[in-house]
Parts: C-alpha cells; structure tokens; sequence
C-alpha cells in the first residue's frame, strides 16, 4: 500500500510560487515569441521577408521543434489558465498576461494587500496544478 507523502509529496509552496512566477513573467513571453502566438489576443505582426542565411545541418529541424514546443507551452497555459477558478483566473490573467502590475491589479481585485497576496499565491499554486507539459512544483525533501 502506498502513503499519501509517496504518491503526493508535499509542495513547498514558496517556492512553487517563485518558480510559476518566474515561468509566467520570464519563460511564458518567450514562447510565445517563438511561436508567434500571443495568448492575449493581439498578435504581433510577424515580418517574414527579412534576409535569412543558409541552413546548416539539422538547424531547420532544431528551429521547427523550438517553434512547435514553444507553441505547445502557449497552447497548454490557456488550458492551465481556464481550469483555474474565476478569482485565480482573473489575477493571473491581468498580472501575467496583459502585464498589469500587483499595484494596479490589487485595488481593483476589493481585495485588501494581504488578502490579494494570499489570492495571488493560490493563484500561482492553482496554475502549477493545472500546467501538464512541465511539472512547475517544487517540493520539499
């Protein structure tokens, strides 16, 4: 028989949130450079006429798996993100997707510093649940 602590381990929650923090603000916007996919429904326009040197090796190969994953994570952050319920949905999305920042977001929540605070983190650590193309927990040892 199993114990709970060896099918589920205990999160570190502070950490879990630093690193879905640090995947929304920093990895997030990179992939969807890559992939030319913009979750917040405005998408840039893509240049496609500029001068590109010679393909050497497998690179094209290399940049279409980059581009193709790069998708998938987009792809799989609106999944992550709609599972989430209404309030973690509407914090993560004002903060991380259309870039507002915690000051701005938090009056407009009616929601008190700390209180907003305690909504972010479960925000954070509902998105970590939901995200299935990469395991966002930390947990503790």
């Amino acid at each position: 028989m199993y114990k709970m602590d060896e099918l589920f381990p205990q999160v570190d929650e502070k950490k879990t949130v630093a690193k879905v923090k640090h995947f929304l603000k920093h990895s997030l916007p990179k992939m969807q450079r890559y992939s030319h996919k913009d979750i917040s429904g405005i998408k840039s326009p893509i240049i496609t006429d500029m001068p590109k040197g010679g393909s050497v090796g497998n690179l094209a190969e290399e940049t279409i798996t980059q581009r193709v994953y790069a998708g998938q994570v987009v792809d799989n952050v609106v999944i992550a993100l709609k599972s989430c319920d209404a309030i973690s949905q509407k914090i993560l999305w004002d903060i991380y997707v259309e870039g507002n920042a915690v000051k701005a977001t938090q009056p407009e929540s009616g929601y008190g510093e700390t209180q907003f605070r305690y909504y972010q983190n479960r925000a954070l650590l509902a998105f970590a649940d939901a995200f299935m193309l990469e395991d966002l927990h930390v947990f503790k040892k």
